[in-house]
């Protein structure tokens, strides 16, 4: 696979020829020959790379250009006096056009662009070559966003090339591509053009932007237009197992605080254009604090960086809107950010959520833990329960306690405070009164289901004639009590499967109970 980012110059070996019209050698005008035919050879179009099945050959966003499509632009000729550009008209972008000094009355042959042409110019950073791509499309009444201009498989547009191809962090043909299309009308669809294959769809240059780190072109993009809410939900960005991608949350806000860059984050929220939208969800419904806890991976470096990024976030979402409660939104599946760290084994996250202690005034309500005195090693602390008791739908008990044996650390989240000192009180108070209880009326049923079974008449078939004896009026009554516990168990069982949520796997480890034990209970 090539390195990610790298110039595509094996993509243009054999250039389109420039159209050029010699000037008539005798002077007469009507004596010009006929414009030369583009020397442009053709190569059959390669497949998809880096798709579904396909074998990794290019780098990720950036594959090898499909040759095989020769250029469609006519040959244009054009005076010379054409190109100049009234100061009032605007700011111009260095390196614009073409200005060769040209004899009174004399025509000059515009110079023709194609889509690789121009992908090539801007994957090596050569603004040289676009210099009178401006002209082109003026004189043409063609745009950047023109799908001549566009790789037809992914839907790639100049502007996403070169963002692709940095050279030092920069790409001195990005803003001039951003000058062109500004001065051609479609800088807004150029600069949220984004790709639209299956792998890639939907990321836009910003997204790039901030995928290499460079808050220069984050600033430059969301200056002119970028739409900050654009989601890139094609296959690489969701969260399959078995496959390569990263799944960051689709949106940009997420993507830069999943790849912990805090000052494109506080920008995206803070800037004057266009403020992103911190409650935003994706396809999924997460929103950028649930996007963080699933990118934890419970590593000491990896919790330090989502956790101070999560507390950032948390923080600067309160400044910004102090009615929002941020940690509070749930995703598709019910679950908030807390839930979803306990669905997933996040023991990291977990912990620090539910011991944050905020001691800055206008955001200690977003603590879910007060101190209230400490003294040398001893302290006491008050602990916000809610969406941890299992009073609440989805709390973080029944998460933990429902989920199977392949989440991770099911039994050390138990460990953490005020987890196991709240489930310690419990018991006390009385759990342990609910459970001998019930451990007895189970035993009572055993005794009462086997005394039936073994007392039932031998003789003869059922149904079985009711003598008027003390001994038959208690084995029916035992046969209704034995029916209706078995009927009890087998509904109470399905619900406690139901709420286990169990997979194939784990099903055959730890809850084949749900599958044997209701229906043979009676």
């Amino acid at each position: 696979m090539k390195k990610r980012g790298s110039s595509d110059s094996g993509e243009s070996e054999d250039l389109p020829q420039e159209d050029t019209l010699p000037d008539p050698l005798d002077g007469n005008p009507h004596s010009r020959p006929a414009p030369a035919k583009l020397n442009i050879p053709t190569a059959k179009s390669r497949g998809r790379l880096f798709g579904k099945g396909d074998s990794e050959e290019a780098s990720p966003l950036d594959c090898s250009y499909k040759e095989g499509q020769p250029a469609s632009c006519p040959a244009i000729t054009v005076s010379p006096v054409l190109m100049v550009q009234k100061a009032e008209d605007g700011p111009t972008c260095t390196r614009q056009l073409c200005q060769d000094s040209a004899p009174a009355g004399t025509k000059k042959s515009l110079k023709l662009y194609d889509r690789r042409k121009i992908f090539e110019a801007v994957a090596q950073n050569n603004c040289e070559e676009l210099e009178s791509l401006l002209l082109f499309l003026q004189k043409s009444k063609k745009h950047l966003m023109d799908s001549e201009f566009k790789d037809p498989e992914t839907g790639k547009t100049c502007l996403l090339k070169a963002m692709l191809n940095l050279h030092n962090g920069q790409n001195n043909t990005i803003p001039l591509l951003l000058e062109i299309a500004r001065q051609t009308d479609s800088l807004k669809e150029l600069v949220n053009a984004s790709y639209t294959d299956s792998y890639y769809k939907g990321q836009t240059a910003l997204h790039i932007a901030i995928e290499r780190r460079n808050m220069a072109l984050v600033t430059l993009l969301v200056e002119n237009g970028a739409d900050v809410q654009a989601a890139a939900n094609g296959d690489f960005f969701k969260k399959t197992k078995g496959r390569p991608g990263f799944y960051f949350g689709e949106l940009p806000l997420s993507l830069a605080a999943c790849t912990n860059q805090l000052g494109i984050v506080k920008f995206l929220l803070q800037n004057s254009w266009q403020p992103a939208d911190i409650s935003a969800r994706d396809s999924v419904g997460n929103t950028v604090l649930h996007a963080l806890v699933e990118v934890a991976d419970n590593t000491a470096d990896n919790t330090k960086f989502v956790t101070s990024m999560y507390n950032e976030i948390l923080i600067l979402g309160a400044k910004l809107h102090p009615t929002l409660k941020l940690e509070e939104l749930i995703n598709k599946k019910g679950l908030t950010p807390l839930a979803l760290a306990a669905s997933s084994g996040k023991i990291g996250v977990l912990a620090y959520i539910l011991q944050r202690e905020i001691h800055e005034p206008e955001c200690r309500h977003l603590s879910r833990k007060f101190t209230e005195w400490a003294y040398g090693p001893v302290h006491s602390s008050l602990y916000d329960l809610s969406c941890i008791d299992t009073c609440e739908k989805n709390s973080v008990l029944e998460v933990i306690a429902y989920s199977s044996n392949e989440t991770p650390n099911r039994h050390d989240m138990l460990l953490v405070e005020p987890l196991n000192r709240l489930l310690q009180d419990k018991w006390d108070r009385f759990v342990k009164r609910i459970f001998y209880f019930n451990f007895f009326i189970y035993c009572l049923y055993m005794i009462i289901f086997t005394t039936v079974a073994y007392y039932r008449p031998v003789e003869g078939l059922p149904p079985y004639k009711v003598k008027h004896t003390v001994g038959d009026y208690f084995r029916v009554i035992g046969e209704i009590l034995s029916v209706l516990g078995g009927v009890y168990f087998f509904f109470r069982g399905i619900q406690y499967f139901l709420q286990r949520r169990p997979s194939l796997k784990s099903l055959f480890v730890d809850s084949y109970s749900e599958i044997l034990l209701p229906p043979w209970c009676p």
